[in-house]
């Protein structure tokens, strides 16, 4: 095996190690950016109020 087929294979190991690590942290950066806007849409949802629940309603026959 010549020095150029050598380097060649560990190029590619290192891209393709390169890769997947890039693919990991964007999954992970994606997946705490969608578990942190459920959380402000789960403190949102707690702060609106019902239309009418709990109002008092005029109603006239």
């Amino acid at each position: 095996m010549d020095i150029n087929s050598i380097i060649s294979s560990q190029l590619a190991s290192l891209q393709h190690t390169l890769q997947l690590s890039i693919l990991d942290k964007s999954l992970n950066l994606g997946s705490s950016g969608v578990i942190e806007m459920l959380e402000k849409s789960n403190q949102a949802q707690h702060q609106i109020n019902h239309p009418y629940k709990g109002n008092v309603i005029d109603v006239s026959i």
